[in-house]
């Protein structure tokens, strides 16, 4: 396959591709592994919030975001009861996966030359700069991976790894935060400025070391697909990785969709696309309810003494969605939050990641590890008193996890692809017979000569490949 030809370089190759001798005069080839390394970060955002990829379905079938459209297995993937992903390549919206696997293995072989280059001879104008970004790419490459599919092949600047064979999905992560960690350590030693590299901004090593301490505390706590798993994952880990993350919400501009693309975000709340799933309303309205009660298309408004169901959500008094298609997909309304940026012609500033997740995860942190009391002053200094206004959690075990799931459903809504999605996941929330993660593409299978399986309904390992469980 071809993407594997990209991957599965050799140490000798990129030794030969990137050689260059003289920093002070660069030659093209150098200026050119710059730009390559410079389009890490874009490329691998354009990834995973690309319309044509899992995000629009994953938000559905978490029940967070609601569309019975067709598009990119929205409607297939959230029907109910839940059915497995069809995994052929002859799939009409096989795309969903194709295109995010291939991209994902396109960026990983670019960052494991980058990596290579700068192990071996090459001279580049801020080495510590561009060894974070190259492990950046390796890690953000493999650990997206991991957080999707059930079998990851992995590589990294020494080439292919496990002789070429697959690896389960926790093991690619755990390589996924190996190359992490190298990439923190990078930013840690060096003075630079991350800009150029995402639009719109400017970062500095500290800010991005931040950045990245966060982005590794997500692939790790979301990799768990159920809640044992969940359960037994490295906390401590998680706590020093938020101990150092985000003191700031890490924005990303945008360019009017011209080289940046958050589709996933932008379909999830253009008027007539999505609409916020009726159990987030009725989380925050506990006497409105969370699943469409009957053929009338209107409730009336809810109320809540959330800030954020006035602040966040716009109420409709009509729906967009066909009956025929299953009035459990109606709602009431709509994330109306980033409406700045529809307004501004798709320029305004949108957010990967918020302080808030990554005070989540630490508040989560705490309260695995049995710190109960740092776990509730660490949800009650963050967004559920900050923006929502409602009154501090108790140091309370059972609160505390509550207030954790409200507010990842709740304030992180449309920001990081999938996060919704992982949430529900490693609570053991998902729908039952929802998939737990999607298989490699068919259409990668058949070039490998491998048999096509697939996950979903029935057809699985259960708890494993699909949920057994459910919030309904």
């Amino acid at each position: 396959m071809a993407v594997f030809a990209l991957m599965f370089y050799s140490c000798d190759d990129f030794d030969t591709d990137l050689e260059v001798d003289n920093v002070e005069n660069p030659t093209s080839l150098q200026i050119g592994n710059e730009a390559t390394a410079d389009k890490l970060f874009q490329n691998w955002y354009n990834t995973v919030d690309n319309y044509y990829g899992p995000g629009l379905m994953f938000a559905t079938m978490a029940d967070q975001t609601t569309m019975s459209w067709g598009n990119m297995g929205m409607r297939d993937m959230s029907s109910e009861p839940r059915v497995a992903w069809n995994n052929a390549s002859t799939y009409t919206y096989a795309v969903a996966t194709e295109n995010y696997f291939n991209s994902l293995h396109a960026i990983l072989a670019d960052a494991n030359a980058i990596v290579a280059g700068i192990e071996g001879d090459m001279e580049f104008s801020d080495e510590d700069k561009y060894e974070s970004l190259g492990r950046f790419g390796q890690g953000a490459a493999l650990g997206y991976l991991g957080l999707v599919f059930d079998q990851v092949w992995i590589s990294d600047e020494t080439g292919a790894l496990n002789g070429g064979e697959p690896v389960g999905y926790m093991e690619a992560v755990e390589l996924a935060l190996d190359k992490l960690d190298m990439a923190i350590a990078a930013a840690d030693r060096g003075s630079f400025s991350i800009d150029s590299q995402v639009y719109g901004q400017s970062y500095s090593s500290e800010q991005w070391s931040e950045f990245l301490n966060t982005f590794a505390a997500r692939i790790l706590v979301n990799s768990a697909r159920n809640e044992q798993e969940r359960n037994n994952l490295d906390w401590q880990r998680v706590l020093d990785y938020t101990q150092n993350g985000l003191t700031f919400d890490f924005a990303v501009g945008q360019d009017g969709w011209i080289q940046w693309w958050p589709d996933f975000i932008g379909y999830s709340i253009y008027p007539g696309w999505g609409r916020v799933d009726m159990r987030l309303i009725g989380m925050m309205d506990e006497s409105y309810p969370q699943y469409w009660p009957g053929a009338d298309p209107i409730l009336p408004p809810a109320s809540s003494d959330d800030a954020r169901l006035e602040s966040d959500f716009e109420y409709l008094d009509y729906q967009d969605f066909p009956a025929d298609r299953g009035t459990y997909h109606w709602s009431s309304y709509r994330h109306s939050r980033y409406d700045y940026w529809l307004g501004s012609g798709f320029t305004a500033d949108l957010y990967d990641m918020l302080q808030a997740e990554n005070e989540l995860y630490k508040a989560e942190a705490y309260l695995q590890l049995g710190m109960i009391s740092e776990a509730a002053a660490t949800i009650n200094a963050s967004s559920r008193v900050l923006r929502g206004e409602l009154p501090p959690v108790a140091d309370d075990a059972a609160a505390i996890a509550a207030a954790i799931h409200y507010e990842r459903m709740i304030e992180l809504m449309n920001t990081g692809m999938g996060l919704g999605f992982f949430e529900m996941r490693g609570k053991d929330l998902l729908q039952e017979g929802t998939p737990l993660h999607l298989p490699v593409p068919g259409a990668a299978l058949d070039a490998a000569g491998i048999p096509v399986y697939t996950f979903g309904g029935t057809t699985g390992t259960p708890g494993e490949d699909y949920s057994t469980g459910g919030w309904r």
